[in-house]
């Protein structure tokens, strides 16, 4: 059987602990949204602003090609857009029927608020879809949400797809 003295000391000590462990964070302080319209440039042959590279086809198929990529991430869809970031990491053939490539990216953006934080990024890339935001570094640390994309201009050798980003990421206390 307990001493009374410790059943006193927990029955005193437990709403002190609950209150503490159900603090919640005022609003806006403890986490962030950012809905954000940005755009991402893929060269596929208009040398030399190559920004991918194949590194494996398969002999018979498409299935399980892959490839490496460098993406630039820009502010419009113009010719003198203002670079941002980098979208980096690889894409995937993993569909046997040849339609949806599989996407893993680290975006990295530069220059802006963002400048060395990341976003990282998974999903399949058709023409238009939407990615899943996995994770993020810096001012975006902890980042959760998703990327809406598109392709708003293609040439033989260039996409530019736009993406809208609606996501959460923790509101930095350092």
């Amino acid at each position: 059987m307990a001493h009374p003295i410790h059943v006193v000391t927990i029955l005193l000590m437990s709403p002190l602990i609950l209150a503490m462990a159900a603090i919640p964070c005022p609003p806006n302080t403890c986490e962030n949204e950012i809905r954000w319209r940005i755009y991402l440039k893929q060269v596929v042959r208009a040398e030399p602003d190559v920004n991918q590279q194949n590194i494996f086809t398969p002999p018979a198929t498409l299935f399980g090609t892959t490839i490496v990529n460098d993406w630039t991430i820009i502010d419009a869809p113009a010719l003198n857009a203002t670079v941002i970031g980098q979208a980096q990491g690889v894409h995937i053939m993993s569909d046997l029927a040849s339609v949806g490539w599989y996407a893993s990216l680290n975006i990295v953006f530069q220059g802006n608020r963002f400048d060395g934080s990341t976003l990282q990024v998974m999903g399949v890339l058709p023409p238009a879809g939407e990615w899943a935001i996995v994770g993020g570094t810096g001012e975006l640390a902890l980042a959760r949400g998703t990327i809406k994309h598109k392709v708003v201009r293609a040439t033989a050798d260039t996409n530019i797809r736009q993406l809208d980003i609606h996501a959460f990421y923790a509101k930095s206390f350092i």
